[in-house]
This record gives C-alpha cells, sequence and structure tokens, in this order.
C-alpha cells in the first residue's frame, strides 16, 4: 500500500464529520426538529474552510507529496467533473448560509433555503464520495 499524501488524507479525513452534519441539517430541517441551524451552519462553514483551502492550495501550486496517480484522460475528465461539482456546491453552500441568516433574522421561512437544500445535499455527497473513491481506491486498497 503506497502512502497517502499528508493533504489528501488531511481533506478526506476532515470531510467525515461535515457528511454527518450536512445529514443531521438536512433531515432535522426537513422534519422541523432542533438545533438543524447550528449543524447547517457549522457543516456549511467547515466544508467551505477545507474545500477553498485546498483548491486554493493546489491553484497556486501545491502539490501532493506522493501521489501515485498518473494523470489518464479520463482521470483527468474525472477530476474535471468532480471540480466543477465541488464549485457548484461552494456555490450552493453560500446561498443557503446566507438564506439561512435571513431565516434567522426574519424568524420566518425563506423558501429558497428550503428550495436549495436537497439540490445542495445530493450535489455535496456527489462530490463528497469522487473525492473520497479515488483516496480509497488509490491509497487505502
Amino acid at each position: 500500500m503506497v502512502q497517502a499524501p499528508v493533504a489528501s488524507t488531511f481533506v478526506a479525513l476532515a470531510l467525515i464529520p461535515v457528511a454527518l452534519l450536512f445529514t443531521h441539517a438536512l433531515i432535522s430541517g426537513l422534519r422541523g426538529w432542533r438545533y438543524h441551524a447550528l449543524s447547517g451552519m457549522v457543516a456549511v462553514l467547515w466544508d467551505l474552510s477545507i474545500s477553498v483551502f485546498y483548491m486554493l492550495y493546489r491553484i497556486f501550486g501545491g502539490v501532493v507529496d506522493g501521489s501515485v496517480l498518473t494523470m489518464t484522460p479520463s482521470l483527468t475528465a474525472y477530476f474535471a467533473v468532480h471540480g466543477i461539482v465541488a464549485v457548484i456546491v461552494m456555490v450552493l453552500e453560500v446561498l443557503i448560509i446566507v438564506s439561512g441568516i435571513l431565516q434567522l433574522r426574519r424568524k420566518g421561512k425563506v423558501r429558497i433555503h428550503r428550495r436549495l437544500a436537497i439540490p445542495l445535499f445530493v450535489l455535496w455527497v456527489i462530490a463528497f464520495l469522487s473525492g473520497e473513491i479515488v483516496y480509497v481506491v488509490y491509497y487505502v486498497l
């Protein structure tokens, strides 16, 4: 087994609690349970900070030391789709956090917040799993 790069391991592990928080926020928000605002806000801020950090790290020349990935056209396309979905997720997260803050201030529902919740969750799961799958296939198996 090849040793996983530190940056990849950090991101792969740091996003696992976000999955739990997003799931709690979605389920509790749809059912009207308590604390969905807190779990949702923590999930979005945590995910945004990790995702933006990693993207900026890679954009500004940060290499993933020890990476065993040989970039093929299909893997490049895979990462391109993964990156596009991740950027869409970040935009949705900003919209969710803004609409959530509006809900808290108005003490009433903002329709766009509920309408964005499920698409955000689905796209986030796709982005999360597509990153985790590459990590597991190349560094764990």
